[in-house]
């Protein structure tokens, strides 16, 4: 029997027990949600999660690295198929979109994650894949085309700098640090140092950052940069060159009259 809205609300109103409207909308329990009332503070409303709810969260997307292409990608199973083929050396890597040209790529493992981070730079159909660790407190996925993570090779770094706080300083002449490869952290390799440091678009690497001792004396620590983004001198951004660029102003020369 087929019944309008009216009448459903008419046999609901007449039946003896109440109905609750939420046996309508049920779900699957991983569906489901619950209700935590929120604080007013100074009249505005505010949601304060306690910190098992964030360390749920953090645990969940702990080996997860963020990738965003430069430039629209023209066909999306091209970068499944870099992930299953390459990408993938054990277990299930998870592959989700998160924006334009964004994905949140999840690796079963931590050393997968970092095995993908460190052989960076990845090319799909020329096209550069800027990839990042995923990090607690990101406030936005998307990467700020103004500045982006590069990988640097600092060279020449004196023994007692090759720590942790030593690196620090010496990659922070270029930008801001963002975190060491395996080799360089665990101290392996001492010939280089490769660090991931957030470069801005607006200024230009040095081939050598100058270092003071303790007893005064300059060191010099070599740059080198394997790869770098694209970048426009005219917008001071990434991802398209001068030649490219839409927004320089086009010289035009002046005709000699005969």
């Amino acid at each position: 029997m087929d019944l309008s809205l009216k009448d459903l609300g008419k046999t609901i109103m007449g039946s003896s027990s109440i109905t609750d409207w939420r046996s309508l909308f049920s779900a699957a329990a991983d569906q489901s949600l619950q209700f935590f009332p929120p604080q007013l503070v100074n009249g505005k409303l505010l949601v304060s999660p306690p910190a098992e709810v964030f360390k749920e969260g953090e645990y969940q997307w702990r080996n997860a690295i963020v990738v965003q292409f430069v430039g629209k990608i023209s066909n999306f199973s091209i970068f499944q198929k870099l992930v299953n083929t390459v990408w993938v050396d054990s277990g299930k890597v998870d592959i989700r979109p998160a924006g334009t040209n964004l994905f949140i790529v999840q690796f079963p493992n931590e050393e997968s994650r970092d095995r993908v981070l460190e052989t960076s730079p990845w090319h799909i159909q020329n096209k550069p894949l800027i990839v990042r660790k995923w990090e607690p407190g990101l406030k936005s996925l998307d990467f700020n085309m103004y500045k982006l993570p590069v990988w640097v090779h600092l060279s020449n770094i004196p023994h007692e700098l090759f720590t942790q706080s030593g690196i620090s300083y010496v990659a922070s002449a270029l930008g801001n640090p963002l975190y060491r490869d395996r080799f360089t952290a665990s101290e392996q390799r001492l010939a280089f140092a490769k660090v991931c440091i957030e470069i801005e678009a607006s200024k230009d690497i040095p081939q050598a950052i100058n270092v003071e001792l303790r007893n005064g004396t300059i060191v010099q620590i070599y740059v080198d940069v394997p790869w770098m983004p694209m970048k426009c001198s005219h917008c001071a951004i990434f991802g398209h060159g001068d030649k490219t660029c839409t927004k320089k102003p086009v010289m035009v020369k002046a005709r000699v009259p005969k």
